[in-house]
């Protein structure tokens, strides 16, 4: 992996419960049409695997692999207490995919392609791994496509800096528009992309994801130098996140773009 890719939200409590709470039927839906039982399927980038676990209750007795550069992730998801059988997880990152050319009939990644430096060598490498006409599905955000309510300029400012701070540590903040580019750069054929906006019904879980990553920036002196932004300013986002989570009638909503390709 380059050393410019890291995940950039990190595995801080705050964030780990952030991620748990994602699930087969909130953001994997798209795929499940293209899913059946006795299918061998990887799941790149799985996290604590709370995902990964849906998608291999619905292609039993098909094998699922899921994948995640994260030991601490791999460990989460390998204690839960409802493991399938069927459900197995390796330590590996989606560049160098430790298995053989066509090894599986479909490949998942949710939320991976907007952290990593090179998407089409990872696009490159997930074909490689696929069966003749196997299925991938991608998704990832586009933070060029969400939305405030009511606006604030605190809140516009805060998302301003989460962008830079992803996009300085080699990932990319309008990755949703971009899979299907990087999905045929990469070989794959009959690219069909879909949109769906994420609100957020508690967002106090947004604000918590914000107010952790924004609180840990100023440590991050290798990106940006010291004191790329002042503490008052801080300060100041961080108090306003939280002023506007507990406002009546608030929203956050964040486009998502999904992706289905054939090899």
């Amino acid at each position: 992996m380059p050393a410019t890719d890291r995940y950039m939200p990190g595995y801080t409590p705050r964030i780990v419960s952030f991620m748990t709470r994602r699930s087969v039927e909130s953001h994997a839906e798209f795929f499940l049409p293209h899913l059946r039982p006795g299918l061998r399927l990887l799941d790149c980038g799985c996290g604590p695997g709370t995902i990964t676990r849906g998608l291999a209750a619905r292609v039993v007795p098909g094998e699922v692999v899921g994948v995640d550069l994260e030991a601490s992730q791999l460990a989460l998801a390998k204690n839960d207490p409802g493991h399938p059988i069927n459900l197995s997880y390796v330590q590996a990152g989606v560049y160098e995919l430790p298995f053989p050319d066509g090894h599986f009939d479909a490949v998942f990644a949710h939320a991976l392609f907007e952290h990593i430096a090179e998407p089409v060598r990872a696009a490159r490498e997930i074909h490689r791994v696929l069966k003749p006409n196997g299925v991938v599905g991608l998704c990832s955000p586009d933070w060029d496509a969400f939305i405030f309510a009511p606006p604030n300029a605190e809140l516009e400012a805060a998302t301003k800096l989460f962008r830079r701070l992803q996009e300085a540590q080699g990932g990319n903040t309008t990755a949703g528009r971009r899979l299907g580019h990087w999905l045929t750069e990469a070989g794959f054929r009959t690219v069909e992309l879909s949109a769906r906006f994420e609100c957020m019904e508690d967002l106090s879980i947004m604000g918590d994801f914000l107010h952790d990553r924004l609180e840990r920036a100023p440590k991050q002196d290798d990106v940006f130098g010291r004191g790329w932004t002042d503490a008052a300013s801080l300060d100041r986002m961080l108090s306003a996140i939280r002023v506007w989570e507990k406002l009546p009638g608030a929203l956050f909503a964040l486009a998502w773009v999904q992706a289905i390709a054939r090899k």
